[in-house]
């Protein structure tokens, strides 16, 4: 009888280290690709501020050349 708990006892861990290991590479691996998406979305930002600056420059020297 306390073989058969002990054994179980056994399982019981050996199933409990799988899914905990399981749940840290499904959580590492979810982390890892909402960082990838948040560095992807920052990069976009970034690009369409240049974007706009780069139009608002291009209007204030077209403004100028109207002047003259």
């Amino acid at each position: 009888m306390e073989e058969r708990m002990r054994k179980r006892r056994g399982y019981f861990g050996s199933a409990l280290k799988i899914t905990l290991g399981a749940g840290v590479a499904l959580g590492g691996s979810y982390l890892l690709s909402r960082i990838g998406e948040k560095q992807e979305t920052e990069t976009s930002l970034s690009r369409l501020e240049q974007m706009l600056a780069e139009l608002a420059e291009t209007k204030e020297n077209n403004k100028g050349n109207r002047k003259s």
